[in-house]
């Protein structure tokens, strides 16, 4: 029987000098090592693919914005009728309604499954709910969990952040830094409170501060960077 034996890294280093040379050997180490220094730089910073992030930065309502009419809002969105939600900050007086913090839009055709798995068929209906998690920040929850739409309709979500504090580093002031920030804000979801934050994706309009985003299920959502 054959057997093989090897010496740990003093044979490795062996095979390398046979194959490569001392001035190729030590190229290809150097090579080497800046690799794996790339790979650990990449997995410190911000990885939006299997892993998700563990936290995020969730921008903040300006201590001057209006108080919102309300937390939470729901509406019945039923198959071949299209409906909408809105959520708004409060106007001049409590009684009247202000400026828009959030429009979800369901389409007609856009509810496709059920939380249960199940599809849905002509006529029926199920009550969508969104919670503002925290007043003070930029975070929400869509209920019921596990409700899918159609990819070829998606749910489409608004979100206006002309009432949040931009000075989004919270340093003290609003500068150059907090514009970089504004330039890379964007939709997040996670699946729970133990879950990891995903980057989902949205169309940003700066000069109206307000992010656009298709909703494929529900989940916890926030506008963050």
């Amino acid at each position: 029987m054959l057997t093989h034996r090897s010496d740990g890294p003093c044979h490795a280093e062996r095979m390398l000098r046979t194959t490569f040379g001392e001035p190729e050997m030590r190229q290809f180490l150097s090579r080497l090592i800046a690799g794996f220094a790339a790979l650990a730089l990449f997995a410190c910073g911000d990885n939006t693919g299997p892993g998700g992030r563990p936290d995020l930065n969730i921008i903040r309502q300006d201590s001057l914005a209006p108080p919102l009419v309300t937390n939470q809002a729901s509406v019945w969105a039923k198959v071949s009728d299209g409906r909408e939600l809105h959520l708004n900050y409060q106007g001049a007086t409590p009684a009247d309604t202000g400026e828009e913090f959030l429009r979800f839009e369901i389409p007609g055709d856009g509810l496709l499954r059920k939380p249960d798995g199940s599809a849905f068929q002509p006529g029926d209906s199920i009550l969508i709910t969104v919670t503002v998690v925290d007043s003070g920040f930029f975070h929400f929850r869509f209920q019921p969990a596990g409700l899918v739409f159609n990819p070829e309709h998606p749910a489409r979500l608004r979100v206006r952040y002309l009432n949040a504090d931009h000075d989004f580093d919270d340093d003290g002031d609003v500068d150059p830094a907090d514009d970089d920030i504004e330039h890379v804000l964007d939709l997040w979801k996670r699946a729970g409170l133990s879950a990891p934050w995903f980057r989902v994706g949205s169309v940003k309009f700066e000069d109206l501060d307000e992010l656009d985003a298709n909703i494929l299920s529900f989940s916890e959502y926030a506008v963050a960077w």
